[in-house]
């Protein structure tokens, strides 16, 4: 897996506009959850969780990033979907 600044900066890539506070692990993990939960949609118009993931893997799909940093962002997506869908949160 590439490191953690390197898929920070490619996950800012994908956004245009789009701050974050913070850099690293945690804030990566914070901007996923609140990506797949669609948390900057106004409540009536947010889609499901899986719905988000399907956005998300099309949008680093059709990115002009690395093939290697697409696959590790489409795993990071997967596995936070996957502790979302647990009940598990934020770390």
């Amino acid at each position: 897996m590439a490191n953690e600044p390197e898929l920070f900066k490619a996950y800012l890539t994908l956004w245009k506009n789009r701050t974050m506070n913070g850099e690293g692990k945690r804030t990566l993990y914070q901007a996923i959850d609140d990506e797949l939960n669609d948390l900057r949609t106004h409540p009536r118009l947010r889609k499901t969780r899986y719905e988000k993931y399907v956005q998300s893997v099309q949008r680093i799909l059709n990115s002009a990033l690395e093939t290697d940093i697409k696959l590790n962002l489409i795993e990071l997506h997967t596995e936070r979907l996957q502790l979302l869908s647990n009940g598990e949160s934020r770390e």
